[in-house]
């Protein structure tokens, strides 16, 4: 349910475990929504153990996609900034745990190596940075597309403008799912709905809490070519509630940048949102923290924006496997900001989960995802449904 990321993930992830009748359904086509407009990163520059696991997974399966399919896979390198003692030791921890999940060549760089490799940057306020050279960012439009393609190739079909308006229930098991086109029946259902999966959880009678929240992204036009070009720098640190600058070289004369964070903390908005442009209160916000950590932005100016929805969850952490209220409905959502760079791993534990697999991949390193959770999660913090 869902032409997102994570739906064709888990679609994908599906045929390889040997499920042959999988159909993917999509109120537009693929990557219409949040994954087309997503910047994209694939990156593992996390501390804990379990957090980097699933994104070694990621960018594993992604360095597979561009190998065996062509996927655009650019590797410009990932910086996350420290901006004391105690981030830097996390860092150092970091790289040891990268290295055990199969990640060789993270480093943490003092603040004197950042200005050496990149002088654009600001770095007096800075201890240093923890560094990825082999991360990157792919086109999530261009994989979506690629990886519905995959689908219907290896027998799946993908049913576009087949937006969810009713689910039946069958007496004999499984449902009957009432479609903007012809009606298609289904022992399970995986709800990969994206910013949608708490309007689909209704209809399915297994809600979830999900907090829709729109974001944004801007390109930055130079007036001079800026070199070397930058590496993805997120300044901002995972748990602080606080939101970030991060920004990155597009080609010497643009950036992309925005403002990230990973916990739920802005308002919470309809699915069914008007994307658009940012506002001003945004680019002023990012004008200011964009100053703080690159000079020389003379002449610059904000070139186009665009806005896309973080599908949140209250505890920050996605929803994944079957739902504690209805065993024939598996979540597959909830990656927030990190949709592109979890996706694999989501799609591989949800389609673990549907055929009940013994020995499930992240067993060793469990990311803490299982929608049994929910049965204490407040489910006030979910908005009101709206009309899919």
């Amino acid at each position: 349910m869902g032409a997102g990321v994570c739906g064709v993930t888990t679609a994908l992830e599906l045929q390889a475990l040997g499920v042959r009748d999988v159909v993917v359904l999509d109120a537009r086509h693929p990557g219409d929504g949040s994954s087309g407009l997503s910047v994209g990163m694939v990156e593992t520059q996390y501390v804990e153990t379990a957090d980097i696991a699933v994104r070694a997974h990621g960018r594993r399966f992604y360095d597979a996609v561009e190998r065996d399919h062509g996927l655009t896979f650019v590797r410009g390198g990932y910086l996350r900034t420290a901006h004391g003692p105690d981030d830097l030791a996390d860092y150092g921890r970091s790289v040891a745990r990268q290295r055990a999940a199969g990640v060789p060549d993270a480093e943490v760089l003092d603040a004197a190596e950042i200005g050496r490799r990149w002088p654009q940057l600001v770095v007096d306020d800075l201890t240093g940075g923890l560094f990825g050279p082999s991360d990157g960012h792919i086109d999530g439009y261009e994989y979506c597309a690629l990886a519905a393609r995959l689908v219907r190739e290896r027998g799946g079909r993908v049913h576009t403008g087949a937006a969810l308006v009713g689910a039946e229930s069958l007496s004999g098991g499984g449902w009957r799912l009432v479609t903007g086109r012809e009606p298609v029946e289904a022992d399970v259902v995986v709800n990969a709905a994206g910013p949608w999966a708490g309007v689909v959880g209704d209809l399915l009678g297994a809600p979830v809490p999900l907090v829709p929240q729109l974001h944004g992204a801007v390109t930055i036009e130079l007036s001079e070519p800026l070199l070397p070009l930058l590496p993805f720098v997120m300044d901002y640190v995972p748990g602080s509630g606080q939101a970030g600058v991060y920004f990155r070289s597009e080609r010497p004369d643009q950036l992309i940048a925005g403002l990230h964070v990973e916990e739920a903390v802005a308002e919470s908005v309809s699915p069914d949102v008007q994307l658009g442009r940012v506002d001003d209160a945004f680019v002023e916000e990012l004008v200011e923290r964009l100053s703080e950590r690159l000079a020389d932005t003379d002449g610059a100016a904000i070139g186009r924006s665009w806005t896309g929805i973080y599908p949140m969850t209250p505890d920050s952490r996605p929803i994944v496997g079957r739902h504690p209220a209805r065993a024939d409905v598996v979540c597959a959502l909830g990656g927030g900001g990190n949709g592109i760079q979890l996706a694999p791993a989501i799609g591989r534990v949800a389609a673990e989960a549907l055929v009940g697999v013994p020995e499930p991949t992240f067993a060793a390193t469990d990311p803490g995802w299982d929608p049994a959770r929910l049965a204490s999660a407040d489910a006030g913090a979910r908005p009101a449904p709206q009309t899919p």
